[in-house]
Protein backbone atom coordinates (compact mmCIF):
# COMPACT_ATOMS: atom_id res chain seq x y z
CA UNK A 1 0.00 0.00 0.00
CA UNK A 2 0.63 3.34 -0.38
CA UNK A 3 0.66 6.96 1.03
CA UNK A 4 -1.41 9.64 -0.65
CA UNK A 5 -1.49 13.33 0.96
CA UNK A 6 -5.00 14.36 1.50
CA UNK A 7 -6.59 16.88 3.82
CA UNK A 8 -9.49 15.79 6.53
CA UNK A 9 -11.01 17.04 9.43
CA UNK A 10 -9.82 15.22 12.38
CA UNK A 11 -12.39 16.50 15.01
CA UNK A 12 -10.01 16.86 17.88
CA UNK A 13 -10.25 20.50 18.92
CA UNK A 14 -7.25 22.52 17.40
CA UNK A 15 -5.77 19.82 15.44
CA UNK A 16 -9.11 19.84 13.47
CA UNK A 17 -7.85 20.54 9.87
CA UNK A 18 -4.04 19.17 9.24
CA UNK A 19 -2.32 17.68 6.31
CA UNK A 20 -3.40 13.67 6.53
CA UNK A 21 -1.16 10.92 5.30
CA UNK A 22 -3.90 8.31 4.58
CA UNK A 23 -3.04 4.82 3.24
CA UNK A 24 -5.06 4.85 -0.37
CA UNK A 25 -7.99 3.04 -0.40
CA UNK A 26 -9.26 4.04 3.50
CA UNK A 27 -11.46 6.47 2.57
CA UNK A 28 -12.72 8.41 4.91
CA UNK A 29 -10.79 9.35 8.54
CA UNK A 30 -12.09 8.26 11.41
CA UNK A 31 -10.82 10.39 14.43
CA UNK A 32 -10.68 7.30 16.86
CA UNK A 33 -8.18 5.59 14.31
CA UNK A 34 -6.09 7.93 12.22
CA UNK A 35 -3.42 9.38 14.59
CA UNK A 36 -2.68 12.93 15.15
CA UNK A 37 0.60 13.79 15.26
CA UNK A 38 2.45 17.25 16.05
CA UNK A 39 6.12 18.63 15.84
CA UNK A 40 8.00 21.53 16.23
CA UNK A 41 9.19 23.24 12.84
CA UNK A 42 13.54 22.27 12.67
CA UNK A 43 14.36 21.96 9.31
CA UNK A 44 15.42 18.99 8.22
CA UNK A 45 13.97 17.06 10.71
CA UNK A 46 9.96 17.82 10.35
CA UNK A 47 8.85 21.70 8.03
CA UNK A 48 6.56 22.96 6.18
CA UNK A 49 7.34 23.02 2.61
CA UNK A 50 4.80 25.05 0.52
CA UNK A 51 2.54 23.99 3.39
CA UNK A 52 2.96 20.58 3.72
CA UNK A 53 5.01 18.76 6.39
CA UNK A 54 7.58 17.34 5.33
CA UNK A 55 11.58 16.29 6.71
CA UNK A 56 12.91 13.35 8.11
CA UNK A 57 10.75 12.77 11.26
CA UNK A 58 7.60 13.05 8.62
CA UNK A 59 9.24 10.13 5.92
CA UNK A 60 9.90 7.91 9.12
CA UNK A 61 6.72 8.40 10.38
CA UNK A 62 5.18 7.92 7.14
CA UNK A 63 7.03 4.91 6.36
CA UNK A 64 6.26 3.00 9.88
CA UNK A 65 2.79 4.19 10.06
CA UNK A 66 2.18 2.70 6.65
CA UNK A 67 3.68 -0.72 7.21
CA UNK A 68 1.41 -0.66 10.50
CA UNK A 69 -1.86 0.56 8.03
CA UNK A 70 -2.62 3.30 10.17
CA UNK A 71 -3.39 6.76 8.79
CA UNK A 72 -1.85 10.03 10.07
CA UNK A 73 -2.62 14.20 10.67
CA UNK A 74 0.71 15.43 10.75
CA UNK A 75 0.58 19.27 12.10
CA UNK A 76 3.69 21.25 12.18
CA UNK A 77 3.76 23.77 15.30
CA UNK A 78 5.62 25.62 18.60
CA UNK A 79 7.11 22.85 20.67
CA UNK A 80 5.34 24.52 23.65
CA UNK A 81 1.87 23.68 21.72
CA UNK A 82 2.83 20.68 20.56
CA UNK A 83 3.46 19.66 24.49
CA UNK A 84 -0.18 21.04 25.32
CA UNK A 85 -1.42 18.81 22.56
CA UNK A 86 -0.25 15.74 24.15
CA UNK A 87 -0.94 16.51 27.22
CA UNK A 88 -4.79 16.99 26.47
CA UNK A 89 -4.84 13.93 23.91
CA UNK A 90 -5.45 16.26 21.26
CA UNK A 91 -2.14 14.69 19.45
CA UNK A 92 -1.13 11.24 19.81
CA UNK A 93 2.18 11.96 19.14
CA UNK A 94 4.72 14.01 19.46
CA UNK A 95 8.04 14.10 17.59
CA UNK A 96 11.30 14.43 18.65
CA UNK A 97 10.69 14.55 22.52
CA UNK A 98 13.32 14.36 24.39
CA UNK A 99 13.10 11.79 27.49
CA UNK A 100 13.38 14.30 30.63
CA UNK A 101 12.03 16.63 33.11
CA UNK A 102 7.98 15.39 34.25
CA UNK A 103 7.28 14.17 30.49
CA UNK A 104 6.67 10.59 31.99
CA UNK A 105 3.56 12.23 33.58
CA UNK A 106 1.88 12.35 30.04
CA UNK A 107 3.56 10.68 27.55
CA UNK A 108 4.74 6.95 27.05
CA UNK A 109 8.31 6.89 25.28
CA UNK A 110 9.07 3.97 23.05
CA UNK A 111 12.81 2.41 23.43
CA UNK A 112 14.25 3.30 20.04
CA UNK A 113 14.83 6.97 19.55
CA UNK A 114 14.43 8.54 16.35
CA UNK A 115 17.47 9.90 15.85
CA UNK A 116 20.72 11.62 18.05
CA UNK A 117 21.37 14.90 17.89
CA UNK A 118 24.91 17.11 18.79
CA UNK A 119 24.25 20.47 20.21
CA UNK A 120 26.56 23.10 19.75
CA UNK A 121 26.23 27.11 19.92
CA UNK A 122 25.06 29.06 17.12
CA UNK A 123 25.87 32.43 16.85
CA UNK A 124 26.76 35.14 14.24
CA UNK A 125 29.79 36.16 12.28
CA UNK A 126 30.54 38.99 14.41
CA UNK A 127 30.31 37.64 18.22
CA UNK A 128 32.19 34.53 16.91
CA UNK A 129 35.21 37.08 15.91
CA UNK A 130 35.01 38.87 19.40
CA UNK A 131 34.45 35.81 22.29
CA UNK A 132 36.13 32.19 22.31
CA UNK A 133 32.86 30.02 23.78
CA UNK A 134 34.13 26.12 24.51
CA UNK A 135 30.89 25.17 26.94
CA UNK A 136 28.22 26.49 29.04
CA UNK A 137 30.23 28.21 31.58
CA UNK A 138 32.19 30.50 29.27
CA UNK A 139 29.14 31.54 27.65
CA UNK A 140 28.02 32.43 31.54
CA UNK A 141 31.01 34.56 31.53
CA UNK A 142 30.49 36.13 28.32
CA UNK A 143 27.27 37.84 29.86
CA UNK A 144 25.89 37.07 26.18
CA UNK A 145 22.05 36.94 25.17
CA UNK A 146 21.32 33.04 25.07
CA UNK A 147 18.23 32.16 22.95
CA UNK A 148 16.07 28.94 23.59
CA UNK A 149 13.10 27.41 22.40
CA UNK A 150 10.32 27.76 25.24
CA UNK A 151 9.36 24.17 26.53
CA UNK A 152 12.84 22.68 25.26
CA UNK A 153 14.59 20.34 28.11
CA UNK A 154 18.24 20.63 26.73
CA UNK A 155 19.87 18.36 29.21
CA UNK A 156 20.89 19.10 33.00
CA UNK A 157 23.95 20.38 32.94
CA UNK A 158 22.54 23.41 31.07
CA UNK A 159 20.08 23.85 33.36
CA UNK A 160 23.09 23.52 36.39
CA UNK A 161 24.33 26.79 34.49
CA UNK A 162 21.48 28.91 33.78
CA UNK A 163 18.95 27.49 36.62
CA UNK A 164 15.45 29.41 36.67
CA UNK A 165 14.22 31.61 38.54
CA UNK A 166 10.37 33.43 39.40
CA UNK A 167 7.88 32.84 37.14
CA UNK A 168 6.87 36.23 37.34
CA UNK A 169 10.26 37.00 35.79
CA UNK A 170 11.48 36.53 32.05
CA UNK A 171 8.76 33.58 31.96
CA UNK A 172 10.66 31.91 35.11
CA UNK A 173 14.14 31.59 32.65
CA UNK A 174 17.38 32.23 33.63
CA UNK A 175 17.81 36.08 33.24
CA UNK A 176 21.02 35.34 30.82
CA UNK A 177 17.95 33.25 28.40
CA UNK A 178 15.49 34.53 26.17
CA UNK A 179 12.80 32.57 25.15
CA UNK A 180 11.38 32.19 21.57
CA UNK A 181 8.81 30.27 20.27
CA UNK A 182 10.95 27.96 17.67
CA UNK A 183 14.43 27.63 15.72
CA UNK A 184 13.87 30.03 13.53
CA UNK A 185 12.71 32.80 15.15
CA UNK A 186 16.12 32.90 17.43
CA UNK A 187 18.02 32.08 14.27
CA UNK A 188 16.41 35.56 12.63
CA UNK A 189 17.35 36.46 16.18
CA UNK A 190 21.02 35.58 16.27
CA UNK A 191 20.93 37.48 12.60
CA UNK A 192 19.68 40.80 14.22
CA UNK A 193 22.37 40.16 17.29
CA UNK A 194 18.89 40.61 19.13
CA UNK A 195 20.73 37.18 20.86
CA UNK A 196 24.25 36.39 20.59
CA UNK A 197 24.39 32.21 21.18
CA UNK A 198 21.26 29.52 20.87
CA UNK A 199 22.19 25.90 21.58
CA UNK A 200 20.62 23.60 19.02
CA UNK A 201 21.24 20.59 16.52
CA UNK A 202 24.07 21.27 14.72
CA UNK A 203 22.81 20.58 11.63
CA UNK A 204 19.74 22.09 12.00
CA UNK A 205 21.91 25.54 10.85
CA UNK A 206 24.30 24.93 8.51
CA UNK A 207 24.80 27.20 6.86
CA UNK A 208 25.10 29.75 9.97
CA UNK A 209 28.13 30.81 12.01
CA UNK A 210 28.71 28.29 14.76
CA UNK A 211 30.95 27.46 17.82
CA UNK A 212 32.37 23.75 16.86
CA UNK A 213 32.39 22.21 20.50
CA UNK A 214 29.69 19.92 20.97
CA UNK A 215 28.01 20.97 24.52
CA UNK A 216 25.94 17.71 24.68
CA UNK A 217 24.13 14.86 22.60
CA UNK A 218 20.79 13.82 23.14
CA UNK A 219 18.14 10.96 21.58
CA UNK A 220 15.20 12.36 20.28
CA UNK A 221 12.59 9.74 20.23
CA UNK A 222 8.63 10.09 19.19
CA UNK A 223 6.62 10.59 22.50
CA UNK A 224 3.00 8.78 22.78
CA UNK A 225 0.17 10.23 24.60
CA UNK A 226 -1.42 8.94 28.03
CA UNK A 227 -4.68 10.94 27.18
CA UNK A 228 -4.53 9.64 23.61
CA UNK A 229 -7.99 8.28 22.16
CA UNK A 230 -6.75 6.40 19.11
CA UNK A 231 -7.84 2.81 18.90
CA UNK A 232 -8.84 0.51 16.30
CA UNK A 233 -9.12 -3.16 15.31
CA UNK A 234 -5.71 -4.04 15.33
CA UNK A 235 -4.50 -2.26 18.02
CA UNK A 236 -6.71 -1.82 21.09
CA UNK A 237 -5.41 1.84 22.68
CA UNK A 238 -1.69 3.71 21.98
CA UNK A 239 0.34 1.56 24.09
CA UNK A 240 -0.47 -1.84 21.55
CA UNK A 241 0.33 0.98 18.67
CA UNK A 242 3.71 2.11 20.26
CA UNK A 243 4.92 -1.39 21.04
CA UNK A 244 4.21 -2.04 17.18
CA UNK A 245 5.59 0.74 16.29
CA UNK A 246 8.74 0.01 18.29
CA UNK A 247 9.75 -2.97 16.75
CA UNK A 248 8.98 -1.31 12.99
CA UNK A 249 11.70 1.36 13.86
CA UNK A 250 14.29 -0.86 15.57
CA UNK A 251 14.16 -2.58 11.75
CA UNK A 252 13.99 0.48 9.86
CA UNK A 253 16.92 1.98 11.48
CA UNK A 254 18.88 -0.52 9.99
CA UNK A 255 18.26 -0.40 6.26
CA UNK A 256 19.87 1.70 4.04
CA UNK A 257 16.40 3.58 3.31
CA UNK A 258 16.93 5.30 7.09
CA UNK A 259 20.44 5.72 6.13
CA UNK A 260 19.70 7.67 2.93
CA UNK A 261 17.31 9.95 4.68
CA UNK A 262 19.90 11.31 6.80
CA UNK A 263 23.06 11.07 4.05
CA UNK A 264 20.98 12.81 1.36
CA UNK A 265 20.29 15.90 3.19
CA UNK A 266 22.91 16.13 6.06
CA UNK A 267 25.61 14.25 4.45
CA UNK A 268 26.42 12.60 7.50
CA UNK A 269 25.71 9.17 8.94
CA UNK A 270 23.83 9.01 11.72
CA UNK A 271 25.17 6.02 13.26
CA UNK A 272 28.28 7.85 13.21
CA UNK A 273 29.58 9.53 16.88
CA UNK A 274 29.68 13.22 16.88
Amino acid sequence: MGLSLKYCKAGLGSVAKFAVLMIAGLGVCQASEALNICGAPLPPYSYLDNGVPTGIDVEVAKTIFDQLHVPVTINIEPFARCQLELRSGDADIGFAVSDVLDRRNYVYFPKNPVWQISYVFFTNPQTKQRYAIHGLEDAKRSNLRIGVVRGAAYNADFWTVFPGQDKAVNEGYNSALTPAADTATNLRRLDLDYIQLYPQDRVAGIWAAYYDDVLFTKDYPNAFSKASRFSNAIYPNIVALMEAYDEKLAAFKKTDKYKALFTSVLSVDPAAKP
